[in-house]
């Protein structure tokens, strides 16, 4: 297992809208193939500060999600972490 962890932030300028999070997580049952699982976080200092925390069965799976286009709320979440340089954790699971 596979965990991905980003980042993001809810506005107009320098992230996505609250419209799109929305639209993003009414899109759970069309879950991308190997992404086991996710859960947004919101930060309780920072306003408008979320983390993304994903469980993919494997980076491949991850890599091949971020290459299609049929998840666009997820892939800009994605895209914004690589473009904006938000925070970007990727581990294994250990126990």
């Amino acid at each position: 297992m596979f965990v991905n962890i980003l980042s993001f932030k809810i506005n107009k300028k320098n992230g996505i809208t609250a419209n799109e999070l929305s639209m993003f997580e009414d899109n759970v049952s069309s879950k991308p193939k190997g992404l086991d699982r996710y859960h947004i976080f919101k930060d309780k200092k920072k306003d408008n500060k979320y983390y993304l925390i994903e469980y993919w069965n494997s980076m491949h799976s991850k890599i091949k999600m971020e290459k299609s286009t049929n998840f666009p709320y997820l892939n800009k979440i994605h895209q914004m972490a690589k473009q904006k340089n938000y925070k970007k954790i990727e581990c294994d699971i250990v126990i």
